[in-house]
Protein backbone atom coordinates (compact mmCIF):
# COMPACT_ATOMS: atom_id res chain seq x y z
CA UNK A 1 0.00 0.00 0.00
CA UNK A 2 1.20 3.28 -1.01
CA UNK A 3 2.01 6.11 1.88
CA UNK A 4 0.56 9.41 0.87
CA UNK A 5 3.42 12.18 0.36
CA UNK A 6 4.35 14.21 3.40
CA UNK A 7 2.28 17.21 3.21
CA UNK A 8 4.06 20.91 1.66
CA UNK A 9 4.21 24.01 3.36
CA UNK A 10 1.62 25.32 1.84
CA UNK A 11 -0.42 22.87 2.24
CA UNK A 12 -0.06 22.67 5.63
CA UNK A 13 -0.77 26.19 6.48
CA UNK A 14 -3.92 26.03 3.39
CA UNK A 15 -5.47 22.98 5.65
CA UNK A 16 -5.34 25.21 9.06
CA UNK A 17 -6.78 28.18 7.13
CA UNK A 18 -9.59 26.03 5.97
CA UNK A 19 -10.27 24.47 9.51
CA UNK A 20 -10.40 28.11 10.92
CA UNK A 21 -12.83 28.95 8.20
CA UNK A 22 -14.63 25.68 8.74
CA UNK A 23 -14.64 26.15 12.57
CA UNK A 24 -15.85 29.94 12.33
CA UNK A 25 -12.78 31.34 13.56
CA UNK A 26 -12.84 33.25 10.74
CA UNK A 27 -16.58 33.59 9.95
CA UNK A 28 -17.97 34.48 6.86
CA UNK A 29 -17.10 38.07 5.21
CA UNK A 30 -14.25 38.33 7.63
CA UNK A 31 -11.13 39.51 6.37
CA UNK A 32 -8.34 37.71 6.48
CA UNK A 33 -5.02 38.46 8.02
CA UNK A 34 -2.76 40.35 5.68
CA UNK A 35 0.12 37.96 4.19
CA UNK A 36 2.72 39.88 6.38
CA UNK A 37 0.72 38.82 9.58
CA UNK A 38 0.58 35.19 7.96
CA UNK A 39 4.15 34.96 7.60
CA UNK A 40 4.91 35.68 11.24
CA UNK A 41 1.89 33.00 12.91
CA UNK A 42 3.01 30.21 10.21
CA UNK A 43 7.06 31.73 10.26
CA UNK A 44 6.76 30.66 6.54
CA UNK A 45 7.66 33.19 3.04
CA UNK A 46 5.13 35.06 1.80
CA UNK A 47 5.14 32.34 -1.75
CA UNK A 48 4.09 30.16 0.75
CA UNK A 49 1.10 32.17 1.86
CA UNK A 50 0.21 33.38 -1.16
CA UNK A 51 0.38 29.45 -2.60
CA UNK A 52 -1.88 28.42 0.24
CA UNK A 53 -4.70 31.49 -0.21
CA UNK A 54 -4.79 30.78 -3.69
CA UNK A 55 -5.38 27.39 -3.04
CA UNK A 56 -8.54 28.86 -0.56
CA UNK A 57 -9.65 30.84 -3.06
CA UNK A 58 -9.51 27.90 -6.08
CA UNK A 59 -11.87 25.83 -3.46
CA UNK A 60 -14.32 28.86 -2.90
CA UNK A 61 -13.58 29.22 0.64
CA UNK A 62 -11.95 32.89 -0.21
CA UNK A 63 -12.26 35.52 -2.34
CA UNK A 64 -9.63 38.15 -3.24
CA UNK A 65 -10.82 41.71 -3.11
CA UNK A 66 -8.45 43.98 -4.64
CA UNK A 67 -6.83 47.09 -2.89
CA UNK A 68 -8.76 45.50 -0.03
CA UNK A 69 -7.33 42.10 1.21
CA UNK A 70 -9.04 38.46 1.07
CA UNK A 71 -12.33 37.71 2.61
CA UNK A 72 -14.59 34.39 4.03
CA UNK A 73 -16.93 33.41 1.18
CA UNK A 74 -20.43 32.40 2.02
CA UNK A 75 -20.59 28.90 0.61
CA UNK A 76 -24.51 26.95 0.35
CA UNK A 77 -24.27 24.01 2.11
CA UNK A 78 -26.69 20.56 2.38
CA UNK A 79 -27.20 19.68 5.81
CA UNK A 80 -27.84 15.54 5.60
CA UNK A 81 -28.31 13.21 9.08
CA UNK A 82 -25.96 10.92 9.38
CA UNK A 83 -28.10 8.14 10.41
CA UNK A 84 -30.31 8.77 7.09
CA UNK A 85 -28.03 10.14 4.68
CA UNK A 86 -26.98 6.95 3.20
CA UNK A 87 -30.42 6.13 2.31
CA UNK A 88 -31.51 9.32 0.95
CA UNK A 89 -31.22 10.18 -2.63
CA UNK A 90 -29.09 12.43 -3.63
CA UNK A 91 -31.05 14.21 -6.05
CA UNK A 92 -34.05 14.88 -3.87
CA UNK A 93 -31.57 15.90 -1.02
CA UNK A 94 -30.08 18.50 -3.50
CA UNK A 95 -33.67 19.88 -4.77
CA UNK A 96 -34.64 20.32 -0.82
CA UNK A 97 -31.52 22.39 -0.39
CA UNK A 98 -31.93 24.99 -3.63
CA UNK A 99 -29.52 23.21 -5.95
CA UNK A 100 -29.82 21.71 -9.54
CA UNK A 101 -28.50 17.87 -9.39
CA UNK A 102 -26.51 15.99 -11.94
CA UNK A 103 -25.13 13.31 -11.99
CA UNK A 104 -22.02 11.53 -13.98
CA UNK A 105 -21.42 7.65 -14.70
CA UNK A 106 -17.68 7.66 -14.85
CA UNK A 107 -17.70 3.74 -14.23
CA UNK A 108 -20.50 0.83 -14.46
CA UNK A 109 -18.63 -2.53 -14.82
CA UNK A 110 -18.40 -6.47 -12.76
CA UNK A 111 -15.44 -6.56 -11.20
CA UNK A 112 -13.65 -9.19 -8.99
CA UNK A 113 -14.37 -8.76 -5.24
CA UNK A 114 -11.74 -7.54 -2.90
CA UNK A 115 -11.79 -9.29 0.75
CA UNK A 116 -12.94 -6.05 1.68
CA UNK A 117 -15.71 -6.00 -0.43
CA UNK A 118 -16.28 -9.42 0.13
CA UNK A 119 -16.90 -8.79 4.06
CA UNK A 120 -19.21 -5.46 3.92
CA UNK A 121 -21.63 -7.23 1.18
CA UNK A 122 -21.05 -10.46 3.53
CA UNK A 123 -20.55 -12.29 0.46
CA UNK A 124 -18.22 -14.73 -1.01
CA UNK A 125 -19.03 -14.55 -4.43
CA UNK A 126 -15.56 -13.55 -6.31
CA UNK A 127 -17.30 -10.70 -8.34
CA UNK A 128 -19.71 -7.74 -7.73
CA UNK A 129 -20.88 -4.91 -9.75
CA UNK A 130 -19.24 -2.01 -9.26
CA UNK A 131 -20.58 1.96 -10.15
CA UNK A 132 -18.39 5.32 -10.02
CA UNK A 133 -20.40 8.19 -9.95
CA UNK A 134 -19.64 11.71 -10.03
CA UNK A 135 -22.75 14.48 -8.59
CA UNK A 136 -22.91 18.12 -9.17
CA UNK A 137 -24.48 20.74 -7.27
CA UNK A 138 -25.48 23.47 -9.77
CA UNK A 139 -22.82 22.41 -12.00
CA UNK A 140 -20.01 22.21 -9.13
CA UNK A 141 -18.75 18.37 -8.76
CA UNK A 142 -19.34 17.82 -4.72
CA UNK A 143 -19.81 13.99 -4.39
CA UNK A 144 -17.40 11.40 -5.92
CA UNK A 145 -19.46 7.79 -5.20
CA UNK A 146 -17.97 4.20 -5.29
CA UNK A 147 -20.82 1.76 -4.98
CA UNK A 148 -20.64 -1.76 -4.60
CA UNK A 149 -23.54 -3.96 -5.35
CA UNK A 150 -23.89 -8.11 -4.68
CA UNK A 151 -24.18 -10.54 -7.32
CA UNK A 152 -26.20 -12.32 -8.77
CA UNK A 153 -29.56 -10.59 -7.12
CA UNK A 154 -27.90 -7.18 -8.85
CA UNK A 155 -26.24 -8.80 -12.00
CA UNK A 156 -28.42 -6.81 -14.43
CA UNK A 157 -27.80 -3.54 -12.65
CA UNK A 158 -24.97 -2.83 -15.64
CA UNK A 159 -27.76 -2.33 -18.29
CA UNK A 160 -29.37 0.58 -16.82
CA UNK A 161 -28.64 4.10 -16.55
CA UNK A 162 -27.41 5.55 -13.56
CA UNK A 163 -27.56 9.05 -13.87
CA UNK A 164 -30.94 8.91 -12.58
CA UNK A 165 -31.87 7.68 -9.05
CA UNK A 166 -30.46 4.38 -8.26
CA UNK A 167 -33.40 4.00 -5.73
CA UNK A 168 -36.11 3.99 -8.05
CA UNK A 169 -34.18 1.63 -10.12
CA UNK A 170 -33.79 -0.82 -7.10
CA UNK A 171 -37.44 -0.29 -6.32
CA UNK A 172 -38.91 -0.89 -9.81
CA UNK A 173 -36.41 -3.50 -11.38
CA UNK A 174 -34.59 -5.41 -8.45
CA UNK A 175 -37.57 -5.90 -5.81
CA UNK A 176 -36.69 -3.30 -3.52
CA UNK A 177 -39.62 -2.50 -1.60
CA UNK A 178 -37.78 0.06 0.67
CA UNK A 179 -34.19 0.67 1.81
CA UNK A 180 -34.86 0.11 5.29
CA UNK A 181 -31.53 0.90 7.18
CA UNK A 182 -27.97 1.47 7.48
CA UNK A 183 -24.65 1.51 9.19
CA UNK A 184 -22.21 4.36 8.65
CA UNK A 185 -18.45 5.26 9.67
CA UNK A 186 -17.71 9.16 8.83
CA UNK A 187 -14.12 10.16 8.93
CA UNK A 188 -12.52 12.44 6.80
CA UNK A 189 -9.31 12.44 4.50
CA UNK A 190 -7.46 14.38 2.31
CA UNK A 191 -7.81 14.87 -1.29
CA UNK A 192 -5.20 12.83 -3.47
CA UNK A 193 -4.59 14.02 -6.99
CA UNK A 194 -7.15 12.61 -8.69
CA UNK A 195 -9.61 12.88 -6.42
CA UNK A 196 -9.36 17.09 -6.62
CA UNK A 197 -9.38 16.81 -10.01
CA UNK A 198 -12.72 15.21 -10.29
CA UNK A 199 -14.11 17.17 -7.64
CA UNK A 200 -12.06 20.70 -8.48
CA UNK A 201 -10.41 21.10 -5.16
CA UNK A 202 -6.86 21.75 -4.39
CA UNK A 203 -5.15 18.76 -3.43
CA UNK A 204 -5.22 17.81 0.20
CA UNK A 205 -8.44 19.47 0.31
CA UNK A 206 -10.81 18.05 3.56
CA UNK A 207 -13.19 15.55 2.60
CA UNK A 208 -15.64 13.97 4.15
CA UNK A 209 -15.10 10.33 3.44
CA UNK A 210 -18.50 8.26 4.40
CA UNK A 211 -18.39 4.71 4.46
CA UNK A 212 -21.83 2.79 4.33
CA UNK A 213 -23.97 -0.39 4.49
CA UNK A 214 -27.71 0.33 2.85
CA UNK A 215 -30.07 -3.03 3.79
CA UNK A 216 -33.58 -3.54 2.43
CA UNK A 217 -36.55 -4.34 4.61
CA UNK A 218 -35.96 -7.99 4.57
CA UNK A 219 -32.16 -6.70 5.78
CA UNK A 220 -30.53 -8.17 2.93
CA UNK A 221 -27.62 -5.83 1.52
CA UNK A 222 -28.20 -3.24 -1.30
CA UNK A 223 -24.89 -1.67 -1.58
CA UNK A 224 -21.78 -1.24 0.13
CA UNK A 225 -20.31 2.57 -0.77
CA UNK A 226 -17.93 4.67 0.13
CA UNK A 227 -18.80 8.44 -0.47
CA UNK A 228 -15.98 11.33 -0.87
CA UNK A 229 -17.47 14.62 -0.05
CA UNK A 230 -16.77 18.25 -0.44
CA UNK A 231 -16.46 19.58 3.47
CA UNK A 232 -17.48 22.82 1.79
CA UNK A 233 -20.94 21.63 0.44
CA UNK A 234 -22.16 19.37 3.04
CA UNK A 235 -22.69 19.71 6.65
CA UNK A 236 -23.60 16.34 8.66
CA UNK A 237 -25.85 16.16 11.74
CA UNK A 238 -25.50 14.03 14.09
Amino acid sequence: MLKDKPRTKYETVMLDLHQKIVSGKYPIDMQLPSEEKLQKIYQVSRITIRQAVDGLVADGLVERVQGKGSFVRKTHHIRRLLKRSSIESFSKTARESGFIPKIQVLKLEKIKATPEIQNNLKSDNKFVIHSLRLCYLDQDPAVIESNYYPLPRFANLINYDLQHSLYHIFHEHFDVKELADSESILKVSLANKEQSKLLKRSIGFPLYNLHNIIYDDRHQIVQYGIELINTDRYEFKI
